[in-house]
């Protein structure tokens, strides 16, 4: 190669084994992992291993590191929604709630029928206190997953904090059918939320949930 012709391509094929190696040599906290790094550059749009250096700064509690490997995760314009999804739950490990906004926001612009996906906006809007946010996110979960007890349970939460108990109820009653053994959940959810309302007698509380 002559000085003026360009370098060759990255061949994406060593991209999987270079980023397995370089988070190898991060989890067992080898200074080599330094001289990989000119390496990994040249896949910049890798967003797999990206995500698996994120992941494994994560364990070793390096999270600003941690964190700027899964923004390159994200900028790598995953394809997959999967693969946006666990870049989310990545973020929401390390509490960094908008980004983990933005990876979700992306997961679904993919796929907007992935149930998972509006179920994990909906508790990362719920922690940012955005609970209109997270009632839709929790009522189109559950149109897409019928059966999802977790988005039926959680959209009783955050209806419940806006003092909307009727409808907390519903969706309280909704959570019950799908699964029963959550009454006790239920009756403390209703006694420790901000709008809350004790039941003396939980036979009553459950006739009130059952008869909806």
């Amino acid at each position: 190669m002559t000085r003026h012709e360009a370098p060759p391509p990255p061949d994406e094929r060593t991209a999987p084994a270079l980023f397995k190696q370089a988070a190898h040599y991060l989890a067992a906290g080898d200074p080599a992992a330094a001289s990989l790094l000119p390496a990994l550059e040249r896949f910049p749009d890798y967003a797999p291993g990206w995500l698996l250096i994120g992941d494994t700064l994560r364990r070793a509690e390096r999270r600003d590191a941690a964190v700027m490997a899964l923004g390159r995760a994200l900028q790598g314009q995953p394809t997959s929604a999967a693969l946006c999804h666990r870049i989310g739950q990545a973020f929401v490990e390390l509490r960094d709630s908008r980004a983990a906004v933005a990876a979700f926001r992306k997961a679904l612009a993919l796929d907007p029928d992935f149930a998972g996906a509006w179920y994990s906006l909906g508790l990362v809007s719920e922690d940012l206190r955005d609970h209109a946010e997270a009632a839709q996110a929790y009522r189109t979960a559950l149109r897409l997953q019928p059966d999802f007890h977790a988005a039926a349970f959680n959209l009783g939460i955050v209806l419940q904090e806006d003092g909307r108990m009727e409808e907390a109820m519903d969706a309280y009653a909704k959570a019950l059918r799908m699964k029963p053994a959550s009454f006790g959940r239920i009756a403390q959810a209703l006694v420790s939320g901000r709008a809350g309302v004790l039941w003396l007698r939980p036979a009553e509380l459950r006739l009130a949930l059952t008869g909806r």
